[in-house]
């Protein structure tokens, strides 16, 4: 089995283990309303007092204020995902997760992965700033360091969850298990990306013809509440299948409703 068939395998199993826990995926609703809240406490302001008002600001505030948005909505971002994975890796070691635990225990990690915020947001900053200032050559290469960066650093909130360590050797830990399993971490993420991205294209195609034919609200609410709804079901299945891989790259044993011949043969030394 290759990785691609092998990581669709582990992308149904997580999708079987998501449907025992539904309530999983209110996790990623919160975590994007509290986002537009933000957005708007951050916008509002601007809006209010004037254009003329907001043009007048030195630059160092609209950094500062923009450094401060990026740390919220990550350190928003990060709790409600390692909530996601706190559930999903209680079902897979044989419990029942509730609301109330999964939240429960990303609020035990919260001073950790607010401090990760800042890290991202720092990150971003510098690689935004760069790419503001580069060519188009200069802006692949942040692209790419972009990427990388999302990479090594995909299995920060379930080490920070799982581990209890420090920043430091959370990363090393997050950089170790990706090279360990590469493929199956950019083959599934990369899948989950393809197939929500085909189940918004009828959405994305009604909500257009709607607007064509002059139905401008029925447009936006259909738009609006779809993308919505595949965007919180795979938020919640990425979760999923991110606290299966780490599981067993962590711990060689096989998750509840997962395979384990698919994850061994996916664990595999490479040579």
């Amino acid at each position: 089995m290759g990785r691609i068939a092998r990581s669709w395998q582990l992308m149904k199993q997580s999708w079987k283990v998501l449907m025992q826990d539904k309530e999983l995926m209110i996790l990623p609703l919160l975590s994007g309303l509290c986002i537009l809240v933000i957005v708007a406490s951050f916008a509002l302001p601007v809006f209010m007092n004037g254009t003329t008002w907001a043009e007048g600001q030195p630059e160092w505030v609209w950094y500062a204020a923009t450094f401060a948005f990026y740390v919220i909505a990550y350190t928003i971002t990060f709790f409600f995902q390692a909530a996601v994975i706190a559930g999903a890796s209680e079902r897979m070691s044989g419990g029942d997760p509730t609301l109330g635990s999964a939240l429960g225990a990303a609020a035990k990690r919260l001073p950790s992965l607010f401090l990760w915020g800042v890290v991202a947001a720092t990150v971003g900053m510098i690689i935004r700033a760069i790419e503001e200032r580069s060519e188009l050559v200069g802006r692949i290469a942040m692209f790419i360091v972009g990427a990388a960066w999302s990479l090594a650093t995909f299995f920060m909130v379930p080490v920070l969850v799982m581990e209890r360590e420090s920043l430091g050797k959370s990363f090393k830990r997050s950089w170790g298990i990706f090279k360990e399993t590469w493929g199956e971490t950019v083959v599934g993420a990369g899948g989950l990306g393809i197939a929500g991205f085909l189940l918004s294209l009828p959405v994305i195609l009604l909500a257009g013809w709607l607007l064509s034919m002059g139905m401008v609200w029925p447009a936006i609410i259909i738009g609006v509440l779809g993308l919505a709804t595949v965007s919180v079901v795979f938020s919640a299945l990425q979760g999923v299948y991110v606290a299966a891989v780490y599981r067993y790259a962590t711990a060689q044993d096989s998750p509840a409703g997962f395979d384990e011949s698919v994850l061994r043969d996916a664990f595999r030394p490479k040579g």
